[in-house]
This record gives structure tokens, sequence and C-alpha cells, in this order.
């Protein structure tokens, strides 16, 4: 198939797609490329892992019909998982133990010095655990804290050579995780993972630091809400 013949057979799907548009003046390229997308099984884009329930008789009043955004919710959970699994070789030999670790480390080598409250947030802790795995990490020697000279009743914490030290040693192999955590994608799935990926954070990026709600409704995306 030569340019023109693709060019082609683009309009005719842009044709058809603008016909089963409802609204034609609200056409979006995004739509356009769902529309070229033929409709999957549910079911087989499940992570392998996870499997239907068998409910009983009287129970299928309570079932919930299985969608898409279950589906990428249940994988985002399972990727999180297996890099969890892969970064124990990681640091089996390094005195940083965690991939939750590596995460206040790197923070800290990106950005000299923070309070320990701001270091928390932005690795998006429950400040109870965030508490003990820094205080743990400064009993290791691998971050330390001081003064805080703009306020005196706060702690700032820092990367030591220790630290930085450790970081290094293991730069090599989380570049293998990143590699083995991409699988066998193709450079271009890749690259259209990432852009989707970073369209998902900057979502979650502004619920986490301008929604301030205990009902989860509040985070939905602005269509979904009633």
């Amino acid at each position: 198939m030569n340019s023109f013949q693709l060019l082609k057979v683009l309009m005719q799907e842009l044709e058809a797609y603008q016909d089963k548009a409802k609204d034609k003046n609200a056409l979006s390229l995004d739509e356009f490329i769902l529309s070229l997308t033929p409709n999957v099984d549910l079911d087989n884009l499940k992570n392998n892992f996870v499997k239907s329930a068998t409910l009983k008789p009287e129970e299928n009043h309570q079932r919930v019909e299985n969608n898409i955004e279950r589906v990428i919710s249940q994988h985002i959970l399972f990727m999180y998982r297996y890099i969890k699994f892969y970064s124990k070789m990681v640091f089996a030999d390094s005195k940083i133990k965690t991939i939750e670790d590596f995460s206040f480390l790197i923070t800290l080598m990106q950005q000299p010095a923070l309070p320990k409250t701001e270091l928390i947030r932005r690795n998006i802790y429950e400040k109870s655990s965030g508490v003990e795995a820094i205080n743990r990490l400064i009993k290791s020697k691998l971050l330390a804290q001081k003064q805080n000279p703009d306020d005196k009743r706060s702690q700032l914490i820092f990367l030591t050579d220790r630290g930085r030290a450790a970081l290094f040693q293991v730069f090599g192999k989380m570049n293998d995780l990143g590699i083995i955590a991409s699988g066998d994608l193709s450079d271009a799935e890749k690259n259209e993972l990432a852009i989707l990926l970073k369209k998902l954070d900057r979502f979650h990026f502004d619920n986490y630091n301008n929604v301030n709600s205990n009902q989860l409704t509040d985070y939905l995306p602005e269509k979904k809400k009633a």
C-alpha cells in the first residue's frame, strides 16, 4: 500500500467515524483512533492471575459488570507487584533495601534537601509509614538531617555520601529493571505507553495536590462526575 492508498483508507475511516458521531462539531482525534480499534473481549484483557468470580445464585444481584477501567486498574496494580518482585534482585547486595527506599534517595539526589513532610508527600506515602522509612534510612546513614534555616521547628533531610554511593551502585540494575518492566513492547509501543502514562500522571498529580476530600467520588474525572 502506497501513501495515496493509505490516505484513501484513512479518509474512509474518518467518514465512518463522523457518520456515527452524535455531535458532528465535537469530533476528536482520540475518539477517532478509538473508532479504529475493534471491540475487545474484556475477559481476555484481564490480568493472568485474575479470573471471574463464581457467584452463588442468590448473589447474582450483587454482580458488577466488568469494564475497561477495572481491567486497567488490575494491570497497573499487578505491574507494581511485578516490579516489586524484580526489585528484590536489584537490591539483594545493596544497602538500599526496597524500591520505596530508592525513591526517597533518588528524590534527594534531585533536590538537595527537603523537609520530612515534603519528602513524604513527593513520594506519595502515608505519613506514619514515611516517617518510619526515613528514620530507618537515617539510621543506615543513607540519609541525614539538619536544622531547617527557614523553620527552626523542622529538620531538612538530605542525601549522604554513603547514600549517593549506594544509588550509583544500583543504577545499572535499575536500568535493567526498566528494560524488563517494558517487556517485549516495540519502541513505538513504549513511546505510546509512556505518553499515556504521563497523561494519567498529570490527572493523578492534580488530584493528589489539589483535591482534599475523603469522598472517593470527588476524585473522579470531570466527565464521570454526576
